[in-house]
């Protein structure tokens, strides 16, 4: 997990810059990312579904294989084709390596334990976070980009020889028992209703405009794939267990919409938090507008292990989600009405207190659903789990970026209109705020007020969809049963 988060930070950093540029494609530079994530996120599910048929090793190992080919063949890329073809190979073992580990975690410890060795994960995970962006930068400048995926496929190869040979597979996951046939049309169908919504949702106001007829395109073939989908899964009695589960357990449908939109909530927050720094600090640039997300971001691993702490101890994880989903409420409130001026050193205490927050969030979120489905169905909804999580950050970037431009228009059309040039200004001002610099301060003033009250609106909007998922949080509870206690529990019902 180091050396994933290790690419995936070095990827985010130097895609653009470094890549796509000795490639000759930086107006192409977006797909390098795109494919790989949205990859990820469609294969999800494919690995719950390949873990509990084929076993956690296998699908580990699979995972583990394709990763360390990706980044073989991200070694060897000349053309952005085969680097954005080779981002695809990476992301769909990217996506079971995390999913896997988890799983695996969890067939291994005690609910009540389990969101504390999961911390351990997230620590990991930070670790590959945090030196990715440089270690992975100075590699590049002393070689090459291609130099740091040979040395991400080297760490992998050494990782994937010790896990084939030390990795135990619990007895119910053991090599002997039969293994069921693998769907290969359910499986497609699968992996197609996920990404075709991704892909419009990343391709719309991105690369292309929202009513460009290819996102229509995607969005349209989107129920199509899923009612073929639903079509080819209704024989399977694992499906319609879910199903079941989702309408008898009104907690499950509550947690998914709690997660959608914390996470819709704080990729609103982190996409437009370096430009609201800018325009408060516009007159005295703040060097801390690049410290603030690391901020969460640090914080966060902690935020996991002292939920997990609490959880070990009190067993009760959706009473310290409500509490949680209260505190995190009020922090961004605070951060929406500006009264945490977020471009000042002194409110890195509120940063922290966000990032330990949303680690919190996790640990509970995640402890709570494997407490109200059964054990034989949480891998599946870990997956789903994670597509909501994919889904919300899309959501959370394209709508309250277009949400911004919107705000930022009308703000600019009404402030502006009928001074000289002021169609100038505005297309000005829409690009980036430095081009501002050189008009009067008079307009000037205007515009970075425009800007700070547009964010601010688009940040109120996203605390009114955390006023529904505290509604969420308050109106259900999860029973917390620890182990195979619901399985148990259901067979005594049914003698």
């Amino acid at each position: 997990m180091f050396t994933i988060n290790f690419d995936l930070l070095f990827l985010s950093t130097n895609y653009s810059k470094r890549i796509a540029s000795d490639l000759h494609q930086l107006s192409n530079a977006v797909w390098i990312i795109l494919v790989g994530s949205i990859t990820e996120t469609a294969s999800q599910p494919v690995y719950a579904y390949l873990s509990d048929v084929q076993g956690r090793k296998r699908a580990f190992l699979l995972a583990a294989s394709l990763s360390t080919i990706g980044f073989f063949l991200c070694s060897l890329s000349t053309q952005l084709y085969q680097i954005v073809l080779s981002r695809l190979v990476v992301g769909s073992g990217c996506a079971g390596l995390s999913l896997v580990i988890t799983i695996i975690i969890n067939d291994n410890v005690p609910l009540r334990d389990f969101a504390l060795w999961r911390s351990l994960l997230i620590f990991v995970q930070m670790a590959g976070d945090i030196s990715g962006g440089p270690l992975g930068s100075a590699i590049a400048d002393a070689s090459s980009w291609q130099m740091v995926f040979r040395i991400e496929t080297i760490v992998m190869l050494c990782g994937l020889a010790v896990a084939s040979y030390t990795l135990k597979v619990s007895h119910t996951q053991s090599e002997d028992v039969p293994k069921p046939r693998i769907e290969i049309i359910p499986i497609v169908l699968l992996f197609v209703t996920i990404a075709l919504p991704l892909f419009a949702l990343n391709l719309g106001g991105v690369v292309l405009p929202w009513d460009h007829p290819a996102v229509i395109t995607l969005f349209v073939c989107t129920p199509i794939a899923l009612g073929g989908l639903l079509l080819a899964t209704t024989r399977h009695s694992d499906t319609s267990s879910m199903i079941r589960t989702i309408l008898d357990q009104s907690a499950v449908p509550a947690l998914f919409a709690t997660t959608f939109f914390v996470v819709y909530a704080f990729n609103a927050l982190t996409y437009n938090m370096a430009v609201y720094i800018e325009a408060r600090s516009f007159n005295s640039p703040s060097a801390f507008g690049d410290w603030a997300l690391s901020c969460i971001f640090l914080s966060r691993p902690f935020g996991t292990f002292l939920a997990g702490l609490f959880i070990k101890r009190y067993r009760a994880p959706w009473g310290m989600l409500r509490c949680n989903m209260i505190i995190y409420f009020i922090l961004y409130l605070l951060v929406a009405t500006g009264i945490i001026p977020l471009e000042r050193p002194s409110t890195a205490p509120y940063m922290l207190l966000i990032g330990l927050s949303l680690g919190a969030f996790e640990s509970c979120l995640i402890v709570s659903l494997f407490a109200a489905v059964k054990k034989t169905e949480q891998a599946s909804f870990l997956a789903t789990f994670n597509v909501v999580v994919a889904f919300a950050g899309d959501v959370g970037v394209g709508v309250s970026l277009a949400l911004t431009q919107n705000f930022l228009r009308q703000g600019l059309y009404r402030e502006l209109a009928g001074m000289p040039n002021y169609e100038e200004i505005i297309s000005r001002a829409l690009e980036s705020l430095d081009s501002i610099r050189d008009i009067p301060q008079t307009e000037q003033a205007k515009v970075i007020a425009v800007y700070i009250n547009s964010i601010e609106k688009v940040f109120a909007i996203s605390c009114a969809t955390l006023l529904v998922s505290i509604i969420a949080t308050t109106s259900q509870k999860v029973e917390y049963r620890d182990g195979n206690e619901l399985e148990r529990r259901e067979q005594e019902d049914t003698r």
